[in-house]
């Protein structure tokens, strides 16, 4: 036999040999799998072919209305992926919808990594909401990759966005501008329209009275910003995000960090600011939720050397509620709550005297 046709048979039959030790060993191993089931408490069964993937633990499915939708009964999955976002969507689409948020209270979008979880919450989304503007920075290839199911509420010709001198993005944060907000639910509310035309008339009407409350909480922020002295109508906080506040309600707004919380502060910057509140004589600088712990420091720097280097004496007030709010059931665990929370706390803090009030309740406030 010739040498190559040798080597090649002795191969196969080595080949033959391994397949034979393959199918005992999986012969072996599926006679033991009922023992290996029976032991393990936790064991399921795999999915069925072509089934979606589960949701994650904390994202339970919730028992939809009696006769909701001919789909086998289920609701659709809407997705926001902050907090801010997914409040708005529970008032204007819940019951009809089931509402899952990608972040929970606290959590930094700017800085917010995705996990396996997001990716099946995203697929199995019906809708998915994002504030786009790149505040979701980190997750901007998951967004595109879900297409036209990805609604970005933040890029739209009625929203007027700040572009900053050097920084390729616009300034994300219009959500403090609660006109800007009710314009987000507009455009989140006609999505919602098109992906459930027979629950249209319940989305529409929930929607109107959201939009009623906002627009109702824009003119009091309005008229209780107007309260606090122009002299100290001056905000500095951790982070650039309440510049489209600020324009809206008459406050000049500052920060130690630009309008990302991923970057250095200057170093000159807690100086400068300490040397305004001084100026100024401003009485009260804000931390922020959502932010870290060494970025509030930078507000508390602030704080020492306006005493050091001009004898001033300012406090330190909030946190204020910025890119995230709080817990569901909790104080500022909705968008109204969060924002009329940082109305007064900004108010407040920075000596507002409420009309009628004698002269010397300013400095008491």
């Amino acid at each position: 036999m010739p040498e190559n046709r040798r080597r090649f048979f002795e191969s196969d039959k080595r080949s033959a040999a391994m397949r034979l030790g393959f199918l005992f060993g999986l012969v072996l191993l599926v006679g033991l799998l009922p023992a290996i089931g029976c032991s393990s408490p936790s064991s399921a069964p795999p999915p069925e072919t072509g089934a979606q993937p589960p949701l994650p633990p904390d994202h339970k499915e919730i028992t939809p209305p009696p006769g909701a939708f001919k789909n086998g009964g289920k609701r659709p999955l809407i997705v926001g992926t902050t907090t801010i976002i997914a409040d708005m969507l529970r008032m204007i689409a819940e019951p009809d919808a089931q509402v899952a948020a990608i972040m929970g209270p606290g959590r930094d979008p700017h800085i917010y990594n995705p996990t396996p979880d997001d990716g099946i919450l995203f697929r199995r989304a019906d809708l998915v909401f994002v504030n786009g503007l790149h505040l979701e920075g980190k997750m901007i290839d998951m967004i595109e990759a879900v297409g036209n199911k990805a609604v970005k509420l933040g890029e739209d010709p009625a929203i007027k966005t700040r572009q900053m001198k050097g920084v390729a993005a616009p300034d994300p944060h219009v959500w403090w501008n609660a006109a800007y907000f009710a314009r987000q639910t507009e455009i989140a509310r006609d999505r919602l329209m098109e992906l459930m035309p027979d629950k249209k008339d319940a989305i529409a009407k929930r929607a109107d009275d959201y939009i009623a409350k906002l627009m109702k909480a824009h003119e009091q922020a309005k008229a209780t910003i107007a309260t606090i002295p122009e002299a100290t109508r001056y905000m500095i906080t951790s982070h650039d995000a309440f510049y489209y506040f600020g324009d809206a309600y008459g406050l000049t707004v500052d920060a130690v960090l630009g309008i990302s919380t991923d970057a250095q502060a200057k170093a000159g910057e807690p100086l400068r600011l300490a040397k305004v509140v001084a100026e100024r004589d401003i009485p009260a600088i804000f931390h922020e939720t959502s932010v870290s712990e060494a970025q509030n420091d930078l507000v508390d720097s602030i704080q020492r050397l306006a005493k050091e280097k001009y004898g001033h004496d300012v406090k330190i007030a909030g946190p204020l509620y910025s890119d995230s709010i709080a817990a569901l059931g909790e104080p500022g665990g909705t968008y109204l709550e969060a924002f009329e929370d940082n109305v007064r706390m900004i108010s407040r803090s920075l000596g507002a005297v409420p009309p009628g009030a004698p002269k010397e309740a300013e400095a008491t406030e």
